[in-house]
C-alpha cells in the first residue's frame, strides 16, 4: 500500500502527540499552525517535549536512525491548503473552544474535497462541529488521550449523518496505531464522551466527600486505588493532568 498522508491542524500538546504517533507508524504528516513561531514550537515539542522523540530514543523505543526517519515524514506549515491538499484525511487538534473549532472546519470545508475530517475534541458533539461544513457526513470525532504517545485509548464518536466509511477508517487507523477504540453515538445535549463523563461524576462525588469533611483527598484516592484497583485516584490524577498542561 502506498504511503498515506494526513494533515494535523494544530500543533499543541495533543496535535504534536498525534502527529508523532502517526509519523512513527509510517504516515507522511503535515502539521499546520497559524504562524511560524507556533509551527516551530510544535516541532520542538514533538522532538524534545515530554514523551517526544528524544524521550523515545533515550528510553530505547527508537534508534537515532528511526528518529530521523520519523522527522523526515513530518512537515510543518502555516498554509492550510498546502497542509491538506492530497491528504487521505485530516485531524483537527486546536484548542478546546467550539467557536475556534467551527472556524477551522469552515476553513477546511473551503480547501478540502471528500477526505474524512476528524476532530480531537474531548467533549463537543459531532453534530455541533459538523454544522460548520457543507457535507456533515465527512465528520467524526477521534478523541485521543493525553499523552498521546503513551495512552492507548481513542474514543470515536459518530453522528447519525456520519458516513459509515468515515467511522470505519477511524477504527482502522486506531488499530494501525496499536491503540484501542470504542465507537459511540453522538449526544448533542451533553459535553464529554464515555471516559470524561464518568470521570467527572467520580471527581464530583470525591470532592463532595472532602468538602463535607467526611474524608481527606488522600483517603479518597487510597480507597479508590485499593478498592477498585485504579492506578491513581481522582485527586492524584488531577495533579498529573496539571503537569501535562
Amino acid at each position: 500500500m502506498a504511503q498515506q498522508s494526513v494533515a494535523v491542524v494544530g500543533g499543541g500538546i495533543m496535535g504534536s502527540g498525534i502527529a508523532q504517533v502517526l509519523a512513527r507508524n509510517g504516515y507522511e504528516v503535515r502539521v499546520r499552525e497559524i504562524n511560524d513561531e507556533l509551527a516551530e514550537a510544535a516541532r520542538d515539542r514533538l522532538v524534545s517535549g515530554n514523551y517526544g522523540l528524544d524521550d523515545a530514543v533515550e528510553g530505547g523505543y527508537l534508534s537515532t536512525d528511526e528518529k530521523q526517519a520519523v522527522l523526515d515524514r513530518l512537515t510543518f506549515t502555516t498554509d492550510l491548503e498546502a497542509a491538506t491538499t492530497g491528504t487521505d484525511f485530516v485531524i483537527e487538534a486546536v484548542t478546546e473552544d467550539l467557536a475556534i473549532k467551527g472556524k477551522v472546519f469552515r476553513d477546511l470545508d473551503d480547501v478540502t474535497d471528500e477526505q474524512p475530517l476528524y476532530s480531537n475534541t474531548s467533549g463537543f458533539s459531532v453534530t455541533a462541529i459538523a454544522n460548520a461544513v457543507s457535507d456533515p457526513s465527512r465528520v467524526a470525532v477521534t478523541h485521543f488521550f493525553n499523552p498521546v504517545p503513551v495512552m492507548s485509548m481513542v474514543e470515536i464518536v459518530e453522528a447519525p449523518e456520519t458516513d459509515d466509511a468515515v467511522v470505519e477508517r477511524a477504527e482502522e487507523l486506531v488499530e494501525e496505531l496499536g491503540k484501542t477504540s470504542v465507537t459511540i453515538s453522538d449526544d448533542p445535549g451533553s459535553y464529554g464522551f464515555i471516559a470524561n463523563r464518568c470521570y467527572a461524576a467520580m471527581r464530583e462525588e470525591a470532592q463532595r466527600l472532602v468538602d463535607d469533611g467526611i474524608a481527606t483527598e488522600q483517603q479518597v484516592d487510597t480507597a479508590l486505588e485499593e478498592g477498585y484497583n485504579l492506578p491513581v485516584g481522582p485527586f492524584s490524577l488531577r495533579g498529573i493532568g496539571e503537569e501535562w498542561d
